[in-house]
């Protein structure tokens, strides 16, 4: 039975860096196209890719030699256990959170995917995207909206796109679960020596010691947290906070896009995060497992912070009754009630 998650239905809710790209000038002749229509080229045909991928929802091709194969790609889900790394991604579920029947209409809808919202690396070999997906899953004759949000890291090989990461989560506010135990699956940690300490380093100081030498807050930055309004773009990185949570690495996979670490310009970190939560208004305290992926660019020979995303996972029953309230049967597949109005529904 193919595995359909249905993405939460929640409260029915440029492309320049920061520095001149060091790449020569192309004129145009007519027989070879200049930067600004290559860039052009390149963000439509990784948006193409990106949305057909969506509509198909399938295992994503790896195959490529831009990424190390000790490392591999990896997809993190809005699910606890949706945390896959590399081979195995071979089979991997749907990246839809929550499981509906063939008969249940379901439609993903982009919100941002364009060319302010996909970033060039300054040498082509990668490109990082943040978008806001609609998950619309047709019910009693109503659309529920599930609000997701999305980033990843794509190498370009040869005249294909590949995908490094994808990170996709249904924002909540964190806490911690009844029985005391943080979600998520574990990974098994690879990281390459020869950058793994000094992204770890750029990670530390400069995004939870904020350190904003070590951070872009050009227009190709984005920062996500795991909260509804942890979302900061640009210059406002420089001023973000992620709340008084104390953070600590645990398992993680670290590597480049590209040959060698001496020649590589993008690199990434995916993993997870042991963070110890006080107690806030309305919300106890306790430990919260939230995962992160990074995207690092190198520049005038340092590593810089260029997207980051940190998530909560959420459990399947606390999503579909945030979405459907009362309305809600049953899970595994998806039954509502439609003798309620299921909240999120129009």
């Amino acid at each position: 039975m193919t595995r359909r998650w249905l993405a939460a239905l929640a409260m029915v809710a440029a492309c320049t860096h920061d520095a001149p790209r060091a790449r020569p000038v192309v004129h145009d002749t007519g027989d070879r196209e200049t930067d600004a229509h290559r860039d052009e080229r390149y963000k439509s045909e990784l948006q193409e890719d990106i949305l057909a991928a969506y509509e198909r929802d399938e295992p994503p091709e790896v195959e490529t030699d831009m990424i190390r194969p000790e490392i591999g790609a990896a997809r993190i889900g809005v699910g606890p256990g949706d945390f896959l790394v590399g081979g195995e991604l071979v089979q991997a579920p749907s990246r839809w959170p929550l499981f509906v029947d063939r008969a249940t209409r379901t439609e993903p809808v982009s919100k941002q995917l364009d060319g302010h919202h996909i970033w060039l690396s300054r040498d082509y070999s990668a490109a990082w995207v943040h978008d806001d997906i609609s998950w619309r899953v047709t019910v009693c004759g109503r659309i529920a909206v599930v609000p997701l949000r999305l980033t990843g890291l794509y190498a370009h090989d040869g005249d294909r796109w590949i995908p490094v990461f994808e990170h996709l989560a249904f924002a909540h506010t964190p806490a911690p679960s009844p029985d005391g135990k943080p979600r998520g699956a574990d990974v098994k940690s690879k990281k390459m020596p020869e950058i793994a300490d000094e992204l770890s380093r750029v990670l530390a100081l400069g995004l939870f010691k904020r350190n904003v030498d070590l951070l872009s807050t050009g227009p190709e930055a984005v920062l996500l947290g795991p909260d509804v309004g942890d979302e900061w773009v640009g210059p406002a990185i420089a001023t973000a906070g992620l709340g008084a949570a104390t953070l600590t690495a645990e398992d993680r996979r670290v590597g480049i896009v590209g040959h060698a670490a001496a020649t590589a310009t993008i690199a990434y970190w995916v993993g997870n995060f042991d963070a110890d939560y006080p107690a806030r208004p309305g919300v106890s305290g306790g430990k919260i497992r939230l995962r992160g992926s990074f995207v690092f660019e190198k520049r005038d020979g340092a590593w810089k912070l260029v997207q980051s995303f940190l998530s909560e996972p959420i459990d399947d029953i606390d999503l579909a009754t945030a979405v459907f309230g009362t309305a809600l049967v049953s899970l595994n597949p998806l039954r509502v009630s439609c003798d309620n109005a299921a909240p999120g529904t129009r």
